[in-house]
């Protein structure tokens, strides 16, 4: 079994770190924890003065977001700003799908794309494709 990279650099630190088989993944987080965390520091440039307390995501299933790595990357950038106090919410959103043949809306579970009441195939989906930054709590 190959080593496990960590965020630490030694294969077999203790520390939290990145899992096997998922280096590709975590690069992927990091450039997308880096776009959240310039919306929020746009943000925090109008909140002049006052502290940021929660950053909250919304990650759909199929948006391309692994969401506890997301959140560490994420954690990362809070600990070196100005609000290291800061906390990252990530809310899981599971895919929705809306039917064109009959119109039923339904959620897709374990990648099963069959329409539940017809049993078609052209589907288009309505939710759980995104990556949002939802909000922001500041004091």
């Amino acid at each position: 079994m190959p080593p496990t990279l960590n965020t630490f650099g030694s294969p077999d630190s203790p520390r939290r770190g990145f899992r096997e088989g998922r280096v590709e993944e975590a690069v992927h987080e990091v450039a997308l924890a880096q776009a959240v965390w310039r919306q929020v520091l746009s943000e925090m440039e109008r909140q002049e003065g006052r502290r940021l307390v929660t950053v909250d995501l919304v990650a759909g299933a199929w948006s391309g977001a692994d969401p506890e790595s997301l959140e560490f990357a994420l954690a990362l950038l809070i600990a070196e700003s100005a609000w290291p106090q800061a906390r990252v919410r990530i809310r899981r959103e599971p895919l929705a799908l809306v039917c064109r043949a009959c119109g039923r809306e339904f959620e897709a579970e374990d990648l099963n794309l069959v329409c539940p009441g017809c049993g078609g195939l052209d589907v288009d989906p309505v939710r759980g494709q995104q990556l949002l930054l939802e909000s922001l709590e500041v004091e």
